[in-house]
């Protein structure tokens, strides 16, 4: 029998509890590292500050995400009455302003703005309607004067002409421009109501225009309705009220196209012509029934202007394109019927200054303004013309100036469109020069004798008498120029003789096809330099541009035949070379 020794089994149970500690001890170190993991994402603590492992940023404040929502704009206040606490600037989502915040409409384009701090509100959302059609009278005009006249422009004259147009007085179009037509239908209307006829749209004119007892137009208020005839036609021409053009013709429907009407013509032909040319702004004023320079002026624009040969005579051709509706208006006024005064303003002013500016009675600027530089300029002009001169350009001062500018004499029998050099000649002017002929007696004799004399062509006496013995120093002056022989001392003349007239000033460009008085002068200036032999015709063709070629040629100019600014300030200068071939 085998016996155990009590001290083997004592090692025995030693070596199991030593096992079993082993064990638990491994068991709670597993316990002990599985309590101290930490998660990596994790980014804020409540209970103090943390370092986040891959930012190494701190952070002493509740973060929360913010949600994508675009807030309002909130500036910071700028008035005591805004009650700013109540916004919640914490909040991370959009908030509603307080109540007596008003917020501005959206941006455009994306473009950021504070808003509108007080109590203002949005405009209506709702599409405003048309506003209806008043016919009040206007509180002002574009130009501030409470009258509407020649030269006026603008949105109420646009009404007044509108309005014009409704009641039947004017036939064109409401441009905004007061031009003569505006100012006729001005008249007429005036006339028909029992206003005072000046044109002028003042306070009475208005307030009658825009009333609802304005008179409408008929036929027999009508100021272009001129002779018994025309009662005739009166009532075929009412009944078409809606037709434009009927009422558009009512100035010209018993014009006759088989006809002459010209220089010293009268009578109510004339009359329907002038009225005529007034509707399309060549003329303004009172139609007189007399065709006088002024008259015959328009009539050249119009031939101009509709490319029809202008010699200043209404015949059939002339008469058949002004009375049809093809007939093309003016630029500008060129003539008045009737008066200019001081005080007067308008594109008739500005014409009657462009012209004396043109004969050389006028330095100011032409503005259209009547003022005392241009009544000194008419005063003078009176004067060597052996009017009354009171400085009012009255009927037979502008026939005057026209007559002038055409080189004409005042109530001849021909047009004055072609004359002969020696007829021209003897009234011609350009520059400030104005021919001195036999018989003459002026402070500018005076000057032609002393300058002839200092050059040693004359030796009579310096008596301001234009005598044989002053024309025959001129034509010794003429031929040792290289000048036309004349014996006048024209304007060309006296610029060689003098000798101060520089290459400067602005011309208008002259071509083939060009007519007018700046032809004519061309051609009165050609012909005294011995380039050119025809009559003075006003019309620029194939001769005078040989002319003109020629005078380029031997004065060193490029050779187009086109009278542009070089060619013409270099003939109109003292140093213009004559023809020597």
């Amino acid at each position: 029998m085998i016996v155990n020794h009590p001290h083997a089994t004592d090692r025995s149970r030693h070596a199991r509890l030593k096992r079993v500690a082993v064990a638990a001890l491994l068991l709670a170190a597993c316990v002990a590292l599985s309590a101290c993991y930490m998660e990596p994402d994790r980014v804020v603590d409540s209970n103090n500050g943390l370092t986040v492992g891959d930012g190494g940023q701190t952070f002493d404040t509740v973060v929360t995400p913010t949600p994508n929502v675009t807030p309002t704009p909130t500036p910071a206040p700028t008035s005591n009455e805004v009650d700013w606490s109540a916004w919640d600037f914490g909040n991370d989502t959009a908030t509603n302003p307080p109540s007596n915040v008003s917020p501005t409409n959206a941006p455009i384009n994306g473009a950021t703005s504070a808003p509108q701090i007080g109590t203002a509100t949005l405009p209506p959302t709702t599409a405003p309607t048309n506003a209806p059609r008043v016919t009040a009278t206007p509180s002002s005009t574009s130009s501030g004067s409470s009258t509407l006249k020649m030269g006026s422009t603008g949105s109420d004259v646009k009404r007044l002409q509108q309005r014009l147009k409704d009641l039947g007085y004017l036939t064109g179009s409401a441009d905004g421009d007061f031009g003569a037509a505006t100012e006729q239908a001005v008249r007429d209307f005036q006339a028909a109501n029992g206003l005072s006829v000046d044109g002028k749209a003042g306070t009475r004119t208005i307030e009658k225009l825009y009333s609802s007892s304005a008179k409408k137009k008929t036929t027999s208020s009508s100021s272009s309705s001129s002779g018994s005839s025309s009662s005739s036609s009166s009532s075929s021409s009412s009944s078409g009220s809606s037709s434009s053009s009927s009422s558009a013709s009512s100035s010209y429907t018993n014009g006759k196209t088989d006809i002459y009407l010209q220089l010293g013509s009268s009578g109510s032909q004339v009359k329907i012509l002038q009225n005529r040319l007034i509707v399309l702004g060549y003329l303004s004023g009172t139609a007189d029934g007399e065709f006088a320079e002024t008259t015959q002026a328009a009539v050249i624009a119009f031939q101009e202007r509709n490319s029809i040969y202008a010699d200043g005579i209404a015949g059939p051709t002339t008469l058949t394109k002004l009375y049809s509706e093809s007939a093309k208006k003016a630029s500008s006024v060129v003539g008045h019927l009737g008066s200019l005064r001081e005080g007067t303003t308008g594109s008739a002013v500005r014409s009657l200054q462009q012209n004396l500016k043109t004969l050389g009675y006028y330095t100011g600027s032409v503005d259209g303004d009547y003022g005392s530089g241009t009544t000194a300029a008419v005063t003078a002009f009176q004067q060597s013309s052996g009017l009354k001169a009171d400085g009012i350009a009255g009927k037979a001062t502008l026939n005057a100036i026209y007559a002038a500018l055409n080189g004409g004499s005042s109530g001849g029998s021909s047009s004055g469109s072609s004359s002969s050099p020696d007829n021209y000649g003897k009234t011609a002017s350009s520059n400030g020069y104005t021919t001195i002929t036999t018989g003459s007696n002026s402070t500018n004799v005076t000057a032609l004798q002393r300058a002839l004399q200092a050059t040693g062509y004359y030796s009579g006496s310096v008596d301001g008498s234009y005598g044989s013995g002053t024309e025959a120093a001129v034509e010794a002056y003429q031929r040792a120029a290289g000048l036309r022989v004349t014996g006048m001392a024209g304007p060309t003349t006296q610029r060689l003789l003098y000798g101060g007239t520089s290459e400067s000033g602005s011309y208008s460009k002259l071509d083939l096809g060009s007519t007018g008085s700046a032809v004519k002068r061309l051609q009165y200036a050609l012909y005294e330099l011995k380039y050119y032999d025809g009559d003075i015709s006003g019309t620029y063709d194939t001769v005078t541009q040989n002319a003109v070629m020629v005078f380029q040629e031997l004065n060193g100019l490029s050779i187009d035949g086109v009278a542009g600014q070089q060619t013409q300030q270099k003939l109109f200068s003292s140093n213009a070379v004559p023809c020597s071939i």
